[in-house]
């Protein structure tokens, strides 16, 4: 760290001349903070791979992710696509502006909805870094937080069997989120841990918060919809963000997942794709992002606070939506592997990527 408190005296100078000492013996502290921002910079690159071709799940045994610059660079190719496509007037500078604050609230689903994971692949690990790759490409993008449903406590009805299951799952995702949380300076908020609950002790002793987070995750566990209902659950509602997009994965609801008071004016994203990391490359994931923030523009000002311009523009909508039966399909390649759904105020988007 750069030295502080009072500057050194200087020592007298010397009589033979040419040999004068220097002025401090401190280390330049402009130096030092590159010096400390390269060492970070090699911390971060621990978790990177070439950012050029698709990423399987591991590599050598160890996480493998793009690297920010690839990441932004596939998302503002596809932004402007988007952009271009629904003549939205937004170039990729003004999305990665709005990015900054934007909240996606995850829903996954995948490790039986999905059949593309390897063989000798782990599927239960395979969905925690799926967790872990979407929170590093929103991080990359410039956003500060958002929100993963990891399981509800609706989840428990289901038997013994079950529980253990999903908790093998949570086990298996510590390692590399605590790994990649101390060098990237993530701060993991576990929304829901209780007395007794059965990894409490594994969670304090993995995530301790980082003195200075540069990204805000929560995850919710044993979450239920009736946390409103009592003054303890209305607080930890309170620790979370507004939302501003759902992003939900397999399945056309949010049933068991809402949460009052944070989605008043939510946008909803349909994603028909399973959320196990094999089945995804970083640029479907910045692809995901757009979409998201694309839901989040098209839905601004429409819930609970909705004013019209005038006649004309309801006359205009309500011709779209419902004498043309609008719909719009974009493709962000030529050969999509995923397809996001985004309703708007004038007709359905479809989105293949």
């Amino acid at each position: 760290m750069t030295a502080s408190g009072t500057p050194k005296a200087k020592p007298a100078p010397s009589e033979e001349p040419g040999l004068e000492p220097p002025d401090s013996i401190d280390a330049d502290p402009v130096g030092h903070r590159l010096q400390e921002d390269l060492f970070q910079s090699l911390v971060e690159s621990a978790d990177y791979t070439d950012g050029r071709t698709p990423l399987p799940a591991r590599s050598g045994g160890a996480l493998q992710l793009a690297t920010p610059e690839a990441i932004r660079k596939a998302f503002a190719e596809q932004w402007n696509v988007l952009s271009h496509s629904l003549g939205l007037g937004v170039d990729s500078d003004k999305a990665f502006q709005g990015v900054r604050d934007l909240v996606m609230y995850d829903i996954p689903d995948g490790t039986r909805s999905t059949l593309s994971v390897p063989v000798t692949g782990d599927v239960d690990a395979d969905a925690g870094l799926y967790c872990l790759a979407l929170v590093h490409t929103l991080a990359s993008l410039g956003a500060r937080t958002n929100v993963i449903m990891t399981h509800t406590i609706y989840n428990r009805d289901r038997g013994p069997e079950e529980t253990k299951r999903f908790l093998e799952i949570l086990l298996k995702g510590i390692d590399p989120f605590r790994e990649y949380a101390r060098r990237h300076g993530l701060a993991i908020h576990l929304e829901g841990i209780r007395e007794g609950y059965e990894l409490e002790q594994e969670f304090n002793r993995a995530f301790p918060m980082p003195s200075h987070a540069k990204f805000d995750a929560h995850f919710l566990l044993d979450y239920e919809e009736e946390w409103f209902l009592s003054p303890d659950g209305r607080a930890l509602l309170e620790a979370l963000p507004q939302i501003d997009v759902v992003v939900r994965h397999t399945k056309l609801g949010i049933s068991g997942g809402w949460i009052p008071t944070r989605m008043r004016k939510a946008a909803y994203v349909y994603s028909q794709n399973g959320t196990v990391h094999s089945n995804w490359n970083f640029s479907e994931y910045a692809a995901m992002v757009a979409v998201t923030y694309l839901a989040k523009l098209l839905n601004e000002g429409e819930a609970l606070s909705k004013t019209y311009a005038s006649i004309d523009e309801i006359k205009a909508r309500y011709r779209d939506r419902e004498i043309r039966l609008r719909q719009k399909i974009v493709r962000l390649t030529p050969k999509p592997r995923k397809l996001f759904v985004v309703g708007s105020p004038v007709g359905l988007i479809q989105v293949y990527a």
